[in-house]
């Protein structure tokens, strides 16, 4: 039993200068030498509190005294505004201020002023809830927000790759097994409980920082009012005609990063215009509209018995920005991969 918990112990300590470790490389890393954006930058300040906040605890008057732990435990929660600040400058760029920032941590500082005055556990304990509280309602406003993102994108860009944020979706399945853990960390001292919290929270944010440093960072227009929005419907249906006429002349659609505002400068037009036209006339998002011409393109080519590529190059060739995408649309749009086409289209001949 005894060479249970010393083990149980040895591995915890392990598990635990593992994850110190990976907060402190990349958090120092993404601060001084990677952080080429916001997002980017506010995740390494998370990383470097939670690497120094670890290392902290390997001195043995902090580790050992439950007064000071506590106190090291109510700076860890003042990660949870950044966390919901870094998510929101993902979703809407520009968001994140240093008064936001300071708005956002100013409760949690304060609970944490007041402990450390009174050493009453009861103030901790109410920090604790708190930041469960601000957690849930956070997860609750990301979600609304991805979907609002995701309208956007589809709205405005003809391709979806490193732009697109459901692996923050994915991210929240262990978001929520690494919260739970965490509250369990708070109010129960354990050391299997603190090596599954270690476990939970690195591979989360080792998730997290993997397609952080892949995506493109897209700005956003928070509303469209600025821009001329009175435009009658007989001016859309007759943009909707010159729309699809002069897509196909230039064959605007091979461009795979097309986004709807490059369409409106080509057109020599108002984005405001297209946006109507392709929402309210031809009830379609951009993203759908452009990837049909590319459809109807690698059709083409499928159907041309001369060529001799492959399904990446009809992807290319087409104007897709990936090869899963463009099978994925395929089979959706003609009930078949574009390799089953492709043998039925021979075979017929």
């Amino acid at each position: 039993m005894i060479l249970d918990t010393l083990f149980i112990e040895s591995l915890s300590n392990f598990v635990h200068g593992l994850s110190t470790a990976f907060f402190l490389y990349f958090g120092i890393n993404l601060v001084f030498f990677r952080a080429t954006n916001r997002p980017l930058f506010i995740l390494g300040c998370l990383f470097c509190l939670w690497g120094v906040q670890d290392l902290l605890l390997y001195i043995d008057t902090i580790g050992d005294s439950p007064y000071y732990s506590t106190i090291l435990l109510s700076i860890d929660m003042w990660a949870v505004p950044l966390c919901a600040l870094f998510l929101l400058e993902i979703l809407s760029p520009g968001f994140a201020t240093l008064r936001r920032a300071l708005l956002f941590e100013l409760p949690l500082v304060l609970f944490t002023v007041v402990y450390i005055m009174t050493g009453l556990f009861e103030v901790y304990m109410s920090s604790v809830v708190y930041t469960a509280v601000v957690c849930a309602l956070v997860v609750l406003f990301i979600i609304v927000r991805v979907r609002r993102y995701n309208r956007y994108m589809r709205d405005n860009y003809s391709y979806t790759e490193r732009i697109n944020v459901q692996w923050l979706m994915n991210s929240m399945a262990i978001l929520a097994v690494c919260l739970l853990s965490w509250l369990y960390v708070c109010t129960n001292v354990s050391h299997l409980g603190d090596m599954f919290y270690y476990i939970s929270s690195t591979v989360l944010w080792a998730v997290v920082l993997y397609y952080s440093l892949r995506q493109e960072w897209i700005p956003q227009a928070q509303d469209m009012e600025s821009e001329e929005t009175g435009v009658s419907r007989n001016f859309v249906s007759q943009m909707g005609g010159k729309l699809e006429e002069y897509i196909r002349e230039k064959e605007l659609y091979l461009n795979p990063k097309l986004s709807l505002s490059d369409l409106a400068v080509e057109m020599g037009t108002n984005r405001s215009y297209l946006s109507n036209c392709l929402n309210n006339e031809l009830g379609i998002t951009f993203y759908d509209y452009i990837n049909s011409f590319r459809l109807e393109k690698a059709k083409e080519i499928l159907d041309d018995s001369g060529f001799e590529g492959c399904i990446e190059d009809v992807a290319i060739r087409s104007g897709f920005n990936s090869v899963s995408t463009f099978r994925r649309s395929f089979q959706k749009k003609y009930g078949c991969t574009p390799s089953q086409y492709r043998k039925n289209a021979l075979g017929h001949r």
